[in-house]
C-alpha cells in the first residue's frame, strides 16, 4: 500500500474517522488510550499485511522476543542475565536480517569463490532493516538504563509496527515514541497545515518530481554501454533528484500522517544537497539512519574517544561500511559506504591539521563555499553510480563514460529535466529557512492560510496533471 495511492487515501480515511470521531468519544481516558492503542496497531497490521501477510509473523516473533528482553533486562540484578537477555535480542533481529537481506549475497560471494552454485530463493521482507534496527535500540536503550521498558505489550508493538513509518522510516527511537502513546490526544489540537504541508509536499517529491525524473536516469543506468559523457551525467544528475526526492517525500508523507493522528515523527532530511563538505551532508541525509548508526555502532566502537587517531578513523570507516551494507546486500554498497567513510576521513584530517596551515577560506568566503559546496556533490553525485549500478562492470562503464568526455551522439539535454531540476535547486535554496522554522516554531515559511490553501492547491493540481501514473514503489522500500 503506497501512499500516493487511492488504496491509501481510503485506508487512512477510515483510520482518521475512526481514531478520532469514534473511539475520540470514549469518555473514560483510559479506555480511550487502550482503544485507541490496540486500533491503531491492528490497522498496522493490516496495512503491512496487504504486501506479503506471511510476514507479519516475523514481526509478531520479534516484538515478542524484544519485549520480554526487555523486562528481562531492566528486572534482572545480575549483569551477566541482562547481557544474555540484549543478545538474545540482538541476534534475533540481526539473524532475521542476516538471513532474509543477506544470505543470498554470501552464497553468491562464496559461489564466486568456490566456483560452486548454492542459492536460496529468499523473498525480502518489506521494511526489515527499519523495524529491526527499532526494536534493537528499545532494548540497547534499556540496557544502558537510557530508558525503562514499556509495560503494556500493545504500546510496544504499535512503537514498532507504527504503519506511517513502518517500510521506510524515519527510524523512530521508543524513548522518543512511546511517551506519546500516553497522552490523550484531542483533535482540536492537530496542527492540520503542518501536516497537509508535510503531505502535500512529499507528495509533490515522489510523484510530480521523483518518479517523471526516473524516466531520464533509468535508460541511463539499464544501458550504460550505449550513452556518452553528456547523457550519463544527465543520467546521475537526475538519480541525485530522484534518490533525494522519493525517499524524503517519503518521509516528509510519513510525519505528516502521524502529524494527523496526533504523533510526532523526527526529520529525516533537512536540505542535505546544500552540505558544503561530506560532514555536513551526513548529519543533513537519512537522519535516523545516521544518528542511529552514531549511537549504536560508532560510539560503541569508541567514537572519537579513542587513544590514537587511527582508531578513531577506522571507527568511521567500519561505521560508513556497514552503513553501506545495510542499504543492501551487494558490494556495490560497501563501496559506496567505503567511499564516504574515507571522505569522512580526509574531511576530519583537513579540518584538524591543515584548515588552520591551508585558510582557503580567507581568500573569498563566497568563492570558499561555492567551490566546496561544488566538491561535495561531485563527490555525492560520483558515488551514487555505485549505490544505482546494478553490476560492478556497469558502475565501472558508467564512471568511464563520465570521465572520459566521449560524445553523446544526437544527445541533447531534455527540457523536462531542466526544469524539474530547477525546483529541486530552487527548493533546496528556500528550504533551510523553511527546516529552521520548521524545527524552531513548528510552522513553516507560509503561514498565511489563504497562500497555504492556494498552495497545497497548486501542488496537487500539478501532481494530478504532470505527475506519474505509474504508482512506482518507493526505492527505500527496497532496503
Amino acid at each position: 500500500m503506497i501512499f500516493s495511492t487511492t488504496l491509501f487515501l481510503v485506508f487512512f480515511t477510515i483510520v482518521f474517522v475512526v481514531y478520532w470521531f469514534i473511539l475520540g468519544n470514549i469518555k473514560d481516558n483510559n479506555k480511550r488510550l487502550k482503544a485507541r492503542i490496540i486500533f491503531l496497531l491492528l490497522a498496522s497490521y493490516y496495512f503491512y499485511m496487504s504486501w506479503n501477510p506471511i510476514f507479519i509473523l516475523l514481526i509478531l516473533f520479534s516484538t515478542i522476543v524484544d519485549y520480554i528482553a526487555g523486562q528481562k533486562i531492566h528486572n534482572s540484578n545480575s549483569q551477566s542475565q541482562k547481557k544474555l537477555f540484549l543478545i538474545l535480542s540482538l541476534v534475533t533481529n540481526l539473524g532475521f536480517l542476516a538471513y532474509f537481506k543477506y544470505v543470498n549475497f554470501f552464497l553468491g560471494t562464496l559461489n564466486d569463490i568456490s566456483g560452486s552454485n548454492f542459492f536460496v530463493d529468499v523473498v525480502l521482507p518489506v521494511g526489515i532493516s527499519f523495524y529491526t534496527f527499532q526494536s534493537m535500540c528499545y532494548t540497547i536503550d534499556i540496557y544502558y538504563g537510557k530508558m525503562k521498558p514499556s509495560k503494556n505489550f500493545f504500546e510496544f508493538s504499535l512503537y514498532v509496527t507504527f504503519f506511517p513509518q513502518l517500510v521506510a522510516g524515519p527510524i523512530v527511537r521508543a524513548k522518543d515514541f512511546i511517551p506519546q502513546l500516553k497522552v490523550n490526544q484531542y483533535f482540536k489540537d492537530i496542527n492540520f497545515q503542518l501536516a497537509a504541508n508535510y503531505f502535500i509536499l512529499g507528495l509533490v517529491k515522489k510523484v510530480l518530481i521523483a518518479d517523471n525524473i526516473a524516466k531520464f536516469s533509468d535508460p541511463i543506468f539499464a544501458n550504460p554501454d550505449l550513452h556518452g559523457t553528456l547523457s550519463t551525467w544527465v543520467g546521475v544528475m537526475a538519480y541525485s533528484v530522484q534518490i533525494y526526492c522519493d525517499f524524503s517525500g517519503y518521509s516528509d508523507m510519513a510525519i505528516g500522517v502521524a502529524a494527523l493522528l496526533g504523533f510526532k515523527l523526527m526529520e529525516n532530511f533537512n536540505m542535505p544537497y546544500n552540505a558544503t563538505n561530506i560532514t555536513a551532508f551526513w548529519r543533513k541525509w537519512h537522519i535516523s539512519l545516521s544518528s542511529w548508526l552514531r549511537d549504536y555502532l560508532f560510539i560503541p566502537l569508541g567514537g572519537s574517544r579513542v587513544s590514537k587517531k587511527v582508531f578513531y578513523y577506522r571507527n568511521l570507516i567500519i561505521t560508513m561500511l556497514l552503513g553501506g551494507l545495510w542499504h543492501g546486500a551487494s558490494w556495490n554498497f560497501v563501496v559506496w559506504g567505503g567511499l564516504h567513510g574515507l571522505a569522512l576521513i580526509v574531511h576530519k584530517l583537513y579540518t584538524t591539521k591543515y584548515s588552520s596551515k591551508y585558510n582557503f577560506s580567507k581568500l573569498s568566503v563566497s568563492a570558499y563555499t561555492v567551490f566546496s559546496w561544488l566538491l561535495t556533490m561531485i563527490f555525492v553525485m560520483v558515488t551514487w553510480v555505485f549505490f544505482r549500478a546494478q553490476t560492478f562492470s556497469d558502475a565501472a562503464q558508467l564512471l568511464k563514460n563520465m570521465f572520459n568526455f566521449k560524445e553523446s551522439v544526437n544527445y541533447t539535454i531534455p527540457i523536462a529535466f531542466i526544469a524539474l531540476l530547477a525546483i529541486v535547486i530552487i527548493g533546496h535554496f528556500f528550504g533551510t529557512k523553511y527546516y529552521k522554522e520548521v524545527e524552531e516554531k513548528q510552522q513553516h515559511m507560509f503561514s498565511n492560510p489563504y497562500l497555504q490553501g492556494a498552495l497545497f492547491g497548486l501542488g496537487i493540481f500539478f501532481v494530478l496533471l504532470f505527475g506519474s501514473d505509474d504508482n512506482q514503489a518507493f526505492i527505500y522500500f527496497q532496503f
